[in-house]
């Protein structure tokens, strides 16, 4: 099942100077920056927000509700039990799954969910 009330988006420039802020002063939120600014430098089409410290990205068009979405989250999150050390990705969705990696896989893990469940990979990795 995935949420019920309508998707916004927010401008990717914006979400990464919130989690370059964050990272500046709490280093935990690092892997959460290098994870929108590689959507940046991606040349996708993804849709972003955040909730609650947690990254929500989804796929265009803008989906009506239930959607589904790939969801970043932290120790910090508050929606999502997270221990020290690791970051999850997970599909929040009809056939939602997770996993759970060190922060240093970050990145590779967010591509991974974003590629199998919305067909979108970044533009260097298209060929």
């Amino acid at each position: 099942m995935g949420w019920l009330y309508p998707f916004r988006s927010r401008p990717w420039a914006e979400i990464a100077a919130e989690f370059h802020r964050l990272a500046d002063a709490r280093p935990a939120y690092r892997p959460m920056a290098e994870v929108v600014d590689s959507v940046l430098g991606s040349g996708t089409v993804l849709l972003g927000t955040t909730s609650l410290g947690d990254l929500i990205v989804a796929d265009r068009p803008v989906p009506r509700a239930p959607w589904g979405a790939v969801v970043v989250s932290g120790p910090w999150s508050r929606r999502a039990a997270v221990a020290p050390g690791p970051v999850r990705v997970e599909h929040v969705g009809a056939d939602g799954e997770s996993d759970e990696r060190p922060v240093a896989e970050a990145v590779p893990l967010f591509w991974c969910f974003v590629t199998r469940k919305f067909g979108v990979m970044p533009a260097a990795q298209v060929s």
